[in-house]
């Protein structure tokens, strides 16, 4: 939990920080790459990037710093890059960081967006190829670019930066469709939602049943049924819905905090298989497999956060 007076970009230095401390026994000091994603003001309008800033100020050398914009995929898509390159020799160790806060006068993040709730919040992982406390034994990600105009509405582009009073994502979704129908944006999401997941399980052998969870993105209940409830046929109950629900969209950041908060409150066990999906404006969709090999002794930092009063999801 990050107070209003910390910077956005000092927040993925605190949650990066912390990851490098737990992951020290694997990594050491060695980073070889720092992807940071995001999907809301980083403090600057332009000309910076705040992976870099994040790597300064954890005092990495020898890294190649590189911020991701995958919205609310970014997360998901930097550890599908991150493995590429890993897995291509080039390094032995990432950092993949995330931190947004949504807030006015260019954001109300109770009312920004249908069917969810946007909460301030910064993570982080570090990938190894020399071992860590669970496995990646497959990972996918593609892009339906059909779906593309539902993020960006029928308003002209514009040719100046700046923070744009009480910015929306009603106003170009409500636009994109109207045009279609919701039928025909449920379909192609849906679509490129399973065969990414077929893509998967096909090079590890799985079924959903296999899973011992299956973690989602952070919405409303209305929106995560009809977008991967219904389509999966799996119950709320096999994902962390009820905590996101209070913690918030967590922008590019929600898988990497849900696979804390498992470990923190020892709801995993060793051997257990974990089910990732991130999806993303664009329309982009990652999905990785996850097996647990041991449980870490964290102590809890991933907090449940009542509602004001009056507010629902």
């Amino acid at each position: 939990m990050a107070t209003d007076e910390i910077p956005v970009p000092d927040m993925g230095v605190i949650a990066g920080r912390k990851a490098l401390d737990r992951a020290a026994g694997v990594t050491g000091d060695q980073v070889d790459l720092i992807l940071h994603a995001s999907i809301y003001h980083q403090g600057r309008d332009h000309h910076w990037n705040s992976a870099p800033y994040i790597q300064r100020e954890l005092g990495i050398t020898g890294a190649f710093a590189l911020n991701i914009e995958g919205m609310s995929n970014g997360g998901m898509a930097a550890i599908d890059l991150a493995m590429a390159r890993l897995e291509a020799g080039r390094g032995t160790s990432a950092l993949i960081t995330t931190a947004d806060r949504f807030c006015p006068p260019g954001f109300d993040r109770w009312r920004g967006s249908y069917g969810i709730v946007f909460g301030d919040g910064s993570t982080a992982m570090v990938l190894s190829t020399a071992g860590g406390f669970a496995r990646i034994h497959a990972i996918a990600s593609a892009t339906d670019a059909s779906l593309e105009p539902l993020h960006r509405g029928t308003t002209p582009f514009t040719s100046a930066y700046g923070v744009v009073a009480d910015e929306n994502l009603r106003t170009p979704k409500k636009s994109y469709l109207e045009e279609v129908g919701s039928e025909s944006v449920l379909k192609r999401a849906e679509e490129t939602l399973m065969n990414t997941l077929s893509t998967v399980l096909a090079r590890t052998g799985h079924q959903l049943e296999d899973f011992a969870r299956i973690l989602l993105p952070n919405m409303g209940h209305g929106l995560m049924d009809a977008q991967f409830f219904t389509p999966l046929g799996i119950p709320a109950e096999r994902t962390l819905w009820n905590w996101g629900r209070y913690a918030g969209h967590l922008g590019a950041g929600d898988l990497t905090a849900a696979v804390a908060r498992l470990v923190e409150k020892k709801d995993i066990s060793q051997g257990d298989l974990v089910l990732l999906i991130g999806t993303g404006g664009g329309y982009s969709v990652t999905v990785a497999v996850l097996e647990i090999e041991s449980v870490p002794q964290w102590p809890e930092t991933t907090t449940d956060f009542a509602l004001p009063a009056g507010v629902t999801q």
